[in-house]
């Protein structure tokens, strides 16, 4: 059941909570990353180091937002170069690709929408039920996200083709 909210909403109810990211929170995130990277790229990954960004703005050329709810609240953004979102791309439809066009842009909308799921799963083991809106794929790069200024915890991991970030911004409802 996919949940009626927005982008905005979501930004807003993480927007006016307390900046701590819980390892429960997202842990989840990270592992189904890894896991679904691993599973429809054929693709090993590597963690960087985290840190938090306070900015409407997106840092890379292409960003998957998916709104998040239930019993924690925000957004999640997977972030790439255009570099790596055609390379994942590619490796998902199993072949390759010179430009992002629709359907490579499904793949990537798709890719988040599976990494989201999987987070889902985790998040309800640790006793946070949630809901997922679909992914809003944003093109480049310093695309405003809303106009609040979010806090987001950033785990960028490394893939073959370059760095692939995942951007946490959600609290406890």
């Amino acid at each position: 059941m996919l949940a009626k909210v927005t982008v905005a909403e979501a930004a807003q109810a993480v927007a006016s909570g307390p900046e701590r990211a819980r390892v429960e929170l997202v842990g989840p995130f990270v592992e189904a990353a890894a896991r679904v990277l691993m599973q429809e790229c054929g693709e090993t990954v590597g963690k960087g180091q985290l840190y938090r960004v306070r900015s409407p703005q997106t840092t890379n050329d292409i960003s998957a937002l998916i709104a998040i709810t239930g019993a924690v609240a925000g957004l999640v953004v997977y972030s790439m170069s255009m570099d790596t979102a055609r390379s994942l791309a590619g490796k998902m439809m199993g072949e390759e690709i010179a430009e992002l066009d629709p359907i490579a842009q499904s793949a990537i909308a798709e890719l988040a929408n599976m990494i989201t799921g999987q987070a889902g799963i985790g998040l309800e083991k640790n006793g946070f039920p949630s809901d997922m809106s679909p992914p809003v794929l944003l093109m480049g790069q310093g695309s405003s996200i809303a106009t609040f200024n979010l806090t987001r915890l950033v785990v960028p991991l490394v893939v073959s083709s370059g760095d692939f970030s995942i951007d946490v911004a959600i609290k406890e409802t």
